[in-house]
This record gives C-alpha cells, structure tokens and sequence, in this order.
C-alpha cells in the first residue's frame, strides 16, 4: 500500500493545475493521504497491537514518516514537470504543500494506529475506518452547509478557499491556526493509545486542551463563522421582513439607503419573474470589500448565495450592484430546487451547474453593450460558443471560461423560458430532466436554439467584441494561472521597477497573452520611460492585429501617449499628432465597440479642436488631478467633447443636477457623433435617478433614438425610478 500512496500520485502531475507542487496537488494529496494513508495506518495498528512490548504512539509516528516519505516521489515529479515542460515557477505557491499535506498525514496516521489497536475484525477496521472519516466530513460540511462560509478546513483533507474560480490564492493566517489543532488532535490520539503514568497524562490534557481552545476560537481566528458572529463584523441590519439586509455600520444613512433600495428592487424583479414569493426571507450579507468577505467566509473575487438558507453575499457599494440580482435568483428559486440544497441536482445533491447558473442569468437578463442573445451570437459566430449541450451535463459548465460559460447556459435557458413557459424552466429545474420538463430531449432542444443564435441580428462591431470580452480560456487552461495571479497582484501593489520584472515574468509564462505587454507599457509610462513605452507599443499592435478590442487598447494607449507631454516642458511634436490621429481614425473605422469608439471620437476632436479643449481631455483621461477644474475652465470653447466629460465627471462627483445640465448640451449639438450620444442619454438617465426626477427620466428613456439594447437598460431605470418613488409615496403618507 505504500508503495502505491508513494508512486500513485505520480500520475496527478499529467492533469492541469497539478503539474508543479502547488495548492492543487497538495490538496489531492492530503486527500488521498487522509483516506488511504488511514487505511495504512489502521494496518499497521493491527499488527502493533499484536507485537510484544507494543507501542501505539510510537506506530502512528513511524506511519507518519512512512507517509511523509511518500510525499516526495510526487513532489519531486511536479517539480520536475514543472522545470522542463513548462516556464512556471514551481514553488510559487509551494507554501500550501507542507501545511495541507504534513498534518493531514499525521492525524491520519495516528487516527488510524488507534482504530487497528481498538479493532480485532477486517470489517471492524472497515467500519472504524469509515466512523474517521464521516466524523471529518460532519466536522468540514457542517459550518459550510449549516453556517455561511464557503472555505472548508478539513483535518484529514486539508483546505478548500471556496469557489475554484477565484485564480489568487494566499496562505491565510487562519490555515495556521487550524493546523496547530491538527496537531494537537493528533498528540492527543497518540496519548489515548500511550501507557498510562503521568507523562501521558499531562500529554494528553495539554493536548486536547490546545485543540479544544483552538476549536472553541474558531471565528476569531477565521477558520469557523456564524451568523452571530458575522451580524458583529458587520454591524448594520435593516429588516423589511421578506428581505433582511446585513451592511457595514459605519456607512452613511444615504448609501445604506440607496444600497436596500436596490436590494429590494431586484427582489421585486426576480419575484416578478418566477411568479410568487420566495418560501422564506432572503437575507443579503453585504461587504465592505472583496478582501473582507475573503476573510470572513471565503471567496474573495466571487459573489455566492446559499440557496437552502436562502442568502447572498456580495461585496462594495457599487450603484446599481451589478451581480446582486443573479445571487438573489439562486436564493429566491430555492423552492422549486431539489431538497436539501434548494437547487437542480440529481438525486439531489448531484449539482447540474449549467440548469443552476442558467435560471439566474436567464432571470437578470443582463443589458450592457449588447443583450444576452447577441453575446451568445456573437461567440457562436466566433467559435467561442461552449458546447451547450456539455453546459448542461454534471461537469462541462467548467470545462469553459466562467464568462463563456455563464452567457452561453443563460442565453440558452432564457429562450427555453421565450418558447416554452417559465413554469416549465421551473419544472426542470429540480433535476434538469429536459425530456421530462419539456418533452423533448436535449439534443433537439440545443439544436432549435443554435439555429436561433444563427437568425439574431449583429455587426461586426458586436463580433468583434465577444471576441475580446470571451476569447481568455478557463483557468484550467491558462500556464502557471496561481503564478500569474499572483504576480499580478503583487505588481498592482507596486508601482515601480518591481512592476517592470513582474511583467515582464509574466510575459514569459503566458506568451500567449498580449495583455500582460500592454501592461509594461502602461507601467513605462508611469515610470516616464516614454520612447521604451513607444516601443512597446508599436511592436504590441501588429501582434494584437487579430484580436480588435485588443488592438484597439493598444492603440488607445499609443494615442494617450502621442498626445500627452513626455516632459515637464515638452509638447508632443506634429509627428505625434500625425501618428495620433491615423490611429484613432483607425480604431473608428474598425468598429470594435461603443467604448471605443467614442473614446476615439473624443480624443480626435480634441486633437483637432482649440487648445483648451485639447488640454483639458487630455488632462481628462490621463487621470490627472482638477479635471474639473481643467474641464470647466475649457466649456467656453470645448465644443460637445467638454460637456460630455465634464457631464460624466460631474456624476461621479455626486452632483447630478449639474451634471444633466451639461449632458444635456451633448445631447442638443448636432456635431455629437451617435456613440457619444448614446452614452450621454445612458448617463443623463442615470443622473435623473439620482435626482429624483422621474419624469425626466421617463422623457429620456422614451426617445427611442438608440435601439432596443438602449431601450432594455432605459425600461430597467424606469422601473426602478417608479418602484422607489412609489415607495417614498408610501412611506410619507
């Protein structure tokens, strides 16, 4: 048996993600030591038990070598393969190894010398086998299914950060603090099975003291959490009854305020769309940050709901949450889920992701530059749709990119909901038994809705944008992904020569990923090392040349850089300008998006206008500190591109007021271009919420100017406008 726990787990370093000596294959093996190495080890209690002059605690810490030993084969494997097959650092995150593998070894191993020393029978060892391993189970699942936290800490398996899709991970300070309880669990079994005196006694109460205190400190030291104590973390309830929401005390009345408006707003959408009321209050967690809910139960970059407790979790303070409305999907289709878990699952708790994270982006129907139909037809048109079919199955929906996949499975059950009735979308979703649901199997279901993709009207410029929104391959996919995220991290933490090498790194891992170019770039200029920045991207942009939101960044950059002064007292030269302007009319003719294209149109009317107008967008985009100031001081002259800017700025300012003021002169000027128009409509609707006027909202929102992807986001804010201002109606009366 050892020599299979030590050669076995050499063939793990052929999978992704397991082929240098990482999180991933640590945690496989502190897995496969904790069930396996416990078999060996209750073996081995077995025969101890029968040898003279027996030695229980002296066993288990033989097995414990004996498991550690069988540590190295693997981990001299995946750092081999790690060293010749690929360019990864393989000890970027070999931190994780000892702390995931050398405990869970060690409790294994002296869980199981105390099970062989207790059992007489192969069945009795079986069943002493199985109790250890259930009793660790109950002790990992139960703060997760019965608690908030989506981490898992596990004696005998070791740590789960939460959802895979989250790339940076970190060694936290809780992991150490859970692995000297650990140990602690494991000198006290070696005590229990040790000769009786006092020197086993005192071993065994300091023992399972530590582990008992180390247990009872769950919460504050972060491997546990409850409700209670996360109600303290957070400090501020507002309970509406159907809808509790959680919320960082500290904040002003008015942004709480703002932040359970748009929390009970999306509630009332999504009650609308599945037709009652969810079975039992909806409780929303929400964070101060991304780090914060990281810390506290898991999943720093992932927005999560628990659909059998029937809450969310979300992060920032954002106006409107963008994802807000998706996690409350989950939680309020609980109902119509299969028990315990409140979502589709076979047998209940075999997960069908695609039919789960279908429903609720289906029900958000989100609406940015395009609607969710022509994203998934422009992918298909691109070959970047996933296999929908395979998105329905236990296991494909992570096979693909998180956004490939969310748009696909959504887009997919939206039009099951166009053709064939919410009510059976929400049969399906007990089990995902599409034959049983809709009387059709899914084959010819994906079929029907593949030859609907191919009738959506696009244009280039929507092709061209799922291509630069979905071509990035799943984590499983990417080399070195742990490195690379950490890496990033690290050179969005520095802003000097450090970040030129961590680029530069990073360019060597993925080779493939132009991104990480542009940004050495972007961290040149900071630095004022303009002519090698230059350089940079005038060798970036015939590389990015099949990739047009790519391309059209890069050039955007190579613009900003063109036009902006590379010295305290230089001025960009007629050569600068030149080269400015060839490339913006380059991006415009492209048609890569809105975005940029009126990023361009700006820029090249401020190239070609006064010189105030050209200092102050200038000034604008390079982030420079009093753009207001600069912006006001050119509205005399600066023609539509300064009142559009100052429009925007005066938004994110808090002055709505103003801020109509001046888009509403965008919107007036016959020379605005229809891209810039279109944004200045979408913000001036955004600027009327935020005033309270209603009306005007509704009068922007009914022009009709700007199509039926404008039209859907527009039909949102009056509802919204509607919704709130009814209540407010209410509340006064």
């Amino acid at each position: 048996m050892w020599l299979l726990l030590a050669l076995g787990p050499c063939a793990l370093v052929a999978l992704p993600l397991l082929d240098q000596p990482g999180y991933e294959l640590a945690a496989a093996l502190a897995l496969i030591h904790g069930l396996f190495g416990l078999a060996l080890a209750i073996a081995v209690g077995r025969v101890e038990r029968e040898a003279p002059g027996r030695n229980f605690p002296l066993a288990a810490i033989a097995t414990t070598v004996a498991l550690w030993a069988a540590l190295v084969p693997p981990l001299i494997a995946a750092t081999a393969t790690a060293l010749i097959s690929t360019r990864c650092n393989p000890f970027a995150t070999t931190a994780f190894f000892p702390l995931l593998t050398l405990p869970s070894s060690l409790v294994a191993a002296s869980a199981g010398v105390v099970v062989g020393s207790l059992t007489r029978r192969w069945w009795s060892s079986a069943l002493g086998w199985l109790a250890v391993v259930l009793t660790s189970a109950v002790h990992t699942v139960w703060p997760i299914v019965f608690g908030p936290q989506v981490f898992a800490y596990a004696h005998l398996a070791g740590y789960l950060p939460g959802p895979i899709y989250d790339e940076e991970l970190h060694v936290p300070a809780a992991l150490g603090w859970f692995r000297l309880g650990s140990v602690a669990l494991a000198v006290g079994l070696m005590a229990l099975r040790a000769p009786r005196g006092r020197a086993r006694n005192a071993t065994l109460a300091a023992a399972l003291s530590t582990f008992g205190l180390v247990e009872a400190a769950g919460t504050r030291l972060g491997f546990r959490m409850n409700d209670a104590a996360l109600v303290e973390a957070l400090g501020g309830t507002k309970d509406l009854g159907t809808l509790v929401v959680h919320y960082p005390k500290e904040l002003p009345e008015q942004l709480v305020t703002r932040m359970v408006d748009d929390a009970r707003f999306r509630f009332f959408q999504v009650q609308t769309f599945l037709g009652q009321p969810p079975r039992r209050p909806v409780t929303v967690w929400w964070y101060r940050s991304s780090d914060e809910k990281q810390r506290l139960v898991g999943a720093a970059s992932t927005q999560f709901s628990k659909p059998w407790r029937s809450e969310v979790h979300v992060d920032g303070t954002s106006f409107p949450n963008g994802v807000l409305k998706h996690e409350l999907v989950h939680a309020m289709a609980a109902g119509w889920g299969a028990w315990p878990f409140g979502v589709t699952a076979t047998l209940g708790v075999l997960p069908q992701t695609g039919v789960i994270e279908g429903l609720a982006v289906a029900a958000d129907n989100p609406v940015d530059d395009l609607r969710l139909h022509e994203w998934a037809a422009a992918m298909k048109r691109k070959a970047l749709l996933p296999d929908v079919k395979a998105l329905m199955g236990a296991d494909g929906f992570f096979a693909a990119s998180a956004a490939r996949a969310y748009t696909a499975a959504g887009s997919f059950v939206r039009w099951l909901v166009e053709t064939k009735g919410p009510g059976q979308v929400l049969a399906l979703y007990r089990d995902g038994d599409f034959q049983r649901a809709f009387g059709e199997p899914l084959d010819t279901l994906v079929a029907g809705y593949l030859a609907f993709l191919d009738g959506v009207p696009l244009d280039e410029q929507a092709v061209n944008q799922a291509f630069g929104r979905f071509k990035g391959g799943s984590l499983f996919a990417r080399p070195c992904a742990r490195e690379v995220a950490k890496l990033l991290e690290e050179a969005g933490a520095t802003q000097g020569e450090q970040a030129v090498a961590i680029y530069r790194r990073c360019q060597v891992l993925q080779p493939d990923e132009p991104h990480h170019t542009l940004s050495l770039a972007r961290t040149l200029v900071r630095l004022r090392r303009f002519d090698e920045a230059a350089r940079t991207l005038d060798e970036l942009l015939p590389v990015a040349e099949p990739n047009a939101a790519l391309w059209a960044d890069v050039a955007l950059e190579r613009v900003a850089l063109a036009m902006s002064p590379r010295g305290e007292h230089a001025t960009p030269t007629a050569e600068d300008d030149a080269r400015a302007k060839s490339l913006l009319e380059a991006v415009i003719a492209r048609q890569v998006s809105p975005t940029m294209d009126r990023t361009a149109r700006v820029r090249l009317a401020a190239l070609e206008g006064p010189r105030a107008q050209r200092e102050a967008v200038t000034r604008y985009f390079d982030g420079a500190g009093a753009r207001l100031y600069w912006l006001r001081g050119a509205v005399d002259d600066g023609g539509w591109p300064v009142a559009y800017l100052l429009g925007r700025r005066l938004i994110d300012e808090a002055e709505p007021g103003e801020a109509l003021r001046w888009l509403a002169r965008t919107l007036d000027d016959p020379q605005t271009p229809p891209s810039v128009a279109k944004e200045t409509a979408r913000l001036s609707i955004e600027a009327a919420f935020a005033a309270h006027d209603c009306a005007r909202l509704e009068t922007l929102a009914a022009s009709g100017r700007f199509g039926a992807t404008f039209d859907a986001r527009a039909a949102d804010w009056v509802q919204r406008c509607a919704f709130v201002s009814s209540d407010n109606a209410r509340g006064a009366k």
